[in-house]
Order: structure tokens, then sequence, then C-alpha cells
């Protein structure tokens, strides 16, 4: 919080579409959220953000990459964030190429954390995780999106309030979903209260 009177927000958006189910899961829980808060969009599509070379540059060069692309910036914007929400659909069981080429990128993170021994996020970073997928519920449908997010959370010290996951979207659109809206506004509410709190 920011003398409590402003929170910065900052959304991840990694669909490979625009304004479709996981940004619009994201518009419910942002509802009670908006008012008197800052909220920036990090949508991948518009991002150039390169792919990890693993050329070990960043293990000699705290908090900086060899490639000269938009990620720094963005790992910029999450440290001066109060929330960070993810969202991502949900593709062949994990998130978008978009997204774990984002994940690769926080290399960075990591080498600061352990091998530098100096984490770039050195504070609690409050974390909101959206997940859709199209198919209709299978067991195990979305835990390779936690799998995967483990180490990243790791690297910008995340800590999760919740993980919000919808399936059978190809069927019924989040819009279109009764349930779903209700349960992500009343979360977004939820976690205002909460931050607002703390």
């Amino acid at each position: 919080m920011r003398g409590g009177l402003l929170m910065k927000i900052t959304v991840l958006l990694a669909s490979h579409r625009r304004n479709k189910n996981t940004a619009q899961a994201v518009e419910f829980f942002l509802e009670k959220l908006k008012e008197g808060n800052e909220i920036e969009y990090v949508n991948l599509l518009d991002k150039k953000v390169e792919i990890c070379l693993a050329c070990d540059y960043c293990r000699k060069h705290y908090g900086h990459c060899v490639i000269k692309d938009e990620m720094e910036s963005i790992i910029e914007t999450f440290h001066k964030s109060d929330l960070i929400v993810l969202a991502t659909p949900l593709y062949f069981n994990s998130v978008t190429s978009r997204f774990k080429i984002f994940i690769d990128r926080t290399q960075i993170l990591y080498n600061a954390k352990y091998k530098l021994n100096d984490p770039i996020f050195k504070e609690k970073k409050k974390v909101v995780i959206i997940a859709d997928g199209g198919a209709p519920h299978y067991p195990g449908q979305f835990d390779g999106i936690m799998t995967e997010l483990k180490h990243f959370l790791g690297n910008i010290n995340g800590e999760v309030m919740g993980y919000y996951k919808y399936n059978h979207t190809d069927e019924t659109l989040i819009k279109d979903n009764e349930t779903a809206r209700k349960e992500l506004t009343e979360a977004g509410e939820k976690i205002a209260k909460d931050l607002k709190n703390n």
C-alpha cells in the first residue's frame, strides 16, 4: 500500500488472443479493485521479450541481461507493485509459450538470489493467479501451471493470495459464466480488503 491510499496492481496477460476469456476473467477480478488504485497491464502480445540465451551474463552482472529488450523494465514494474496478477490460458496443461519465455528470462532474478546472494525481490510480493482452459474438467487439469510457476514465484518472492481456475471455456465463455463472474468479483473485493488491512 502507498500511504494507505493507493495500491499499484500489475496484471501480466499471457494469452495469445486479445480480449478473450483470460482478459475477461481479469476484468471481473479487478471490478472491486479499480477505484483508488493504479493498474498497469503488461500484455505479452505487446512486449518484446526474447528467448533466454542461457549465456550466464546475469550471473556476473547483477540484475541485468545481455539481451536489451523490455524484460528488465517489466521486472522493475513488478518490483514496484503491491499486487501482481498472473493471467494465462491453459495450453497443454501449462502456461502459454509466451509466458514460458518470460519465466525463463527471470534467470536474472534467480542468479541474483542464488548465485550472487542478493535477491532483487527482498520483500514479499502478493500474487493472484488466474487460469482458464477450454476443455471440460479432467484430473490434474491445472496442475502444470503451479509446477511451472513454482520457481518463478520463488524468484519474485511471491506469496499467492488466490488461484482461480476455470475450465470448459470453449463451451461457455467467462463472461457468460455466472458462477465464475461472481467468484472473481468477490475474490477481488476480499483481496482489496485484505491488502487494505495489511
